[in-house]
């Protein structure tokens, strides 16, 4: 039998193209995941036909169904073993699957009683299924191409970059495109859309596994197998992934009340629905243009550092957004400018911290569980959303918000007091528990030879 290649250096220098290559799976992924955020239940009520409630409960479950099943993703990951690796088998063959399970969720036919139902139900179970499928050994492939915690940080800046990149496209081009395309017929419009959608993310993908052919290595194809009490010992230990963790909740809910705010305050107290669309995209461009600055500050003065300034950077534009309120357009877009740039760096030292975390958890018991401490965090992260958005959904109706109906002054306070009380709150605790993380760049590299030489000393 031909041996094995060996691992690369685990401190191995990767070429900044490579890098580039690596971090722009988060486009392919992001064309999936914006445009059914932004754009699905739309879809489903609006040219299918599908009654608002329900469509509204399908999208939930299926949300619901998507983070359950991450950690099984990331348990089944950390088990594969292959001759092309331990995560590329999932980008190559499982790409073109995702693109075809989206594809097929536009492709539902309107038909009378319960037909379409039960396909729109099938059809986003088995898209939600096969994106986590793709997408955790994805994300958990950043922590094995390298274990140089600076490197992971440039590669967080490219993988956000290109997420915005895509944000920006489909918010902006997936309306007039869809209309443009289906002319008359209003669903090939969408499907033709689709299909280019997922063309296009299947490429990427190919491409990304393609840059890290010899990063992630083969490995051999029988694996010593590690107790489930090991595994759960691993990651209760493991501080430093519970602060981030802590902090990723705490961000996605602070985000959801902000920004899925934003429509309403606009529409219902700025009185111009046009300006939250100029809000969003500005938004978007702001985090993207902010990566670069951020990655710069991470990577010279540490990410505890970029992830505290960032996180305070969004309280002040929090502060700022309420003290803009009737002070005109310019005053609000300067204040949402400033929390973007602000959660530009949250995004980036999430992303650069997480695969450090496999690190020390691998160094404190021996134990080391990369898609499974991937799949949970997105399992929190996921849930944190799900559960913002049924949240700020009460709120509402507590402050009294009625669709389409002009707000009373009481409501108007409360609308705006939860784009403020809340996100400020998670920000503070936020910072509270980034004080806490200690994984500095020089504690990491120690805690990485350590385990080399542990390694060599086995052998």
């Amino acid at each position: 039998m031909t041996p094995l290649p060996p691992r690369p250096e685990p401190l191995a220098r990767i070429g900044f193209w490579r890098k580039i290559s690596l971090g722009s799976g988060d486009l392919a992924f992001n064309l999936y995941w914006q445009s059914s955020s932004l754009f699905l239940l739309y879809f489903y009520t609006d040219v299918l036909g599908v009654p608002a409630t329900i469509a509204g409960t399908i999208y939930m479950a299926a949300l619901i169904w998507d983070a359950a099943i991450d950690p099984v993703v990331g348990w089944a990951a950390d088990r594969t073993r292959t001759r092309m690796g331990r995560y590329r088998p999932y980008l190559l063959f499982g790409a073109p699957l995702l693109a075809l399970a989206y594809a097929a969720m536009f492709f539902v036919p309107a038909m009378p009683g319960v037909g379409t139902l039960v396909l729109v139900t099938v059809t986003h179970l088995l898209f939600r299924t096969l994106y986590a499928v793709v997408n955790i050994p994805y994300a958990s492939l950043f922590a094995r191409v390298t274990r140089d915690s600076a490197q992971r940080a440039d590669m967080a800046g490219a993988r956000i970059m290109f997420a915005m990149i895509a944000g920006m496209l489909v918010s902006s081009t997936t309306l007039p495109l869809a209309g443009l395309l289906g002319g008359d017929d209003a669903r090939r419009g969408w499907q033709i859309l689709a299909l280019v959608y997922g063309g296009f993310a299947v490429l990427i993908l190919w491409q990304v596994a393609r840059a890290a052919r010899g990063l992630d290595a083969p490995e051999p194809l029988v694996a010593e197998r590690i107790a489930w009490r090991t595994v759960a010992t691993s990651l209760a230990t493991n501080r430093p992934l519970h602060l981030a963790l802590g902090v990723v909740i705490l961000s996605s809910i602070a985000s959801t009340f902000f920004h899925k705010n934003i429509i309403y305050y606009f529409k219902y107290i700025y009185g111009d629905t046009d300006a939250a669309t100029i809000a969003l995209t500005l938004s978007a461009g702001v985090t993207a243009a902010s990566v670069p600055a951020w990655t710069w500050v991470a990577r010279t003065h540490g990410k505890r550092l970029a992830w505290a300034s960032g996180m305070a950077i969004v309280g002040v534009g929090l502060i700022a957004w309420w003290f803009a309120n009737g002070q005109g357009l310019t005053a609000l877009l300067c204040a949402i400018a400033i929390i973007a740039a602000g959660m530009s760096a949250n995004y980036i030292c999430f992303w650069a911290v997480l695969p450090d975390t496999v690190e020390y958890g691998e160094w404190k018991t021996g134990v080391r569980t990369e898609s499974l401490i991937f799949g949970l965090v997105v399992l929190g992260q996921k849930a944190a959303l799900g559960a913002a958005a049924g949240a700020l959904g009460i709120a509402l109706n507590f402050v009294g918000y009625q669709a389409n109906e002009t707000m009373n002054p009481a409501t108007v306070t409360g609308l705006r007091m939860m784009m403020l009380a809340i996100p400020l709150g998670g920000v503070i605790l936020s910072l509270i528990l980034i004080y806490f993380y200690r994984l500095s760049y020089a504690a990491h590299r120690q805690i990485v030879l350590d385990i080399a030489e542990r390694a060599g000393a086995r052998r």
